[in-house]
């Protein structure tokens, strides 16, 4: 038996709402191009909820974006490489942020000789987070490489999504 709410009918706010979530889930990766463009055009002419909700039955809820627990070894590395990297870039900023403050610190207020020294203890320290978080010259090339990969990706579909939700006049 069919549900009496599918039968209601929408609105501009709701197709509008429709036409977001079928953004983000094309930016996220879960749906194709082509996809997308059937979709939106079905979102933008939708009358009642059932047709909205036909959109996105085989799609994952947005807030609950999980992990699949079926994921290759080879994405669980890169998730790892990922995970270590922004560790290291936080520490990166938080080291080199201290050496700068303290350069000027000591320079300014304490007018201490050798303030050299704080740039080297800073290296020291940011060699020390990479043997840390294990994050050596390979990884740290990795990571830049898939941050720059997720980057363009991201950035191309937000694009299409874009120039998509142009189109339908929303």
């Amino acid at each position: 038996m069919a549900n009496p709410a599918e039968n209601i009918r929408v609105g501009d706010k709701e197709r509008s709402e429709a036409l977001d979530a079928l953004g983000e889930h094309f930016v996220r990766g879960f749906i194709d191009a082509a996809e997308f463009e059937e979709r939106t055009g079905q979102a933008a002419a939708a009358r009642t909820q059932g047709e909205l909700a036909v959109l996105f039955s085989d799609l994952p809820e947005l807030e609950a974006e999980e992990t699949a627990s079926g994921e290759s070894s080879a994405q669980k590395e890169l998730d790892l490489v990922l995970e270590r990297g922004r560790k290291v870039k936080v520490m990166d900023g938080i080291i080199w942020t201290a050496a700068i403050a303290g350069l000027l610190v000591g320079h300014f207020v304490f007018h201490w000789d050798y303030l050299w020294v704080a740039f080297v203890i800073a290296g020291v320290a940011s060699a020390g987070a990479r043997m840390i978080y294990s994050f050596g010259d390979e990884d740290e090339e990795l990571f830049e490489k898939l941050k720059e990969e997720e980057k363009k990706e991201r950035s191309d579909r937000l694009r299409i999504a874009a120039k998509r939700r142009r189109e339908l006049g929303r």
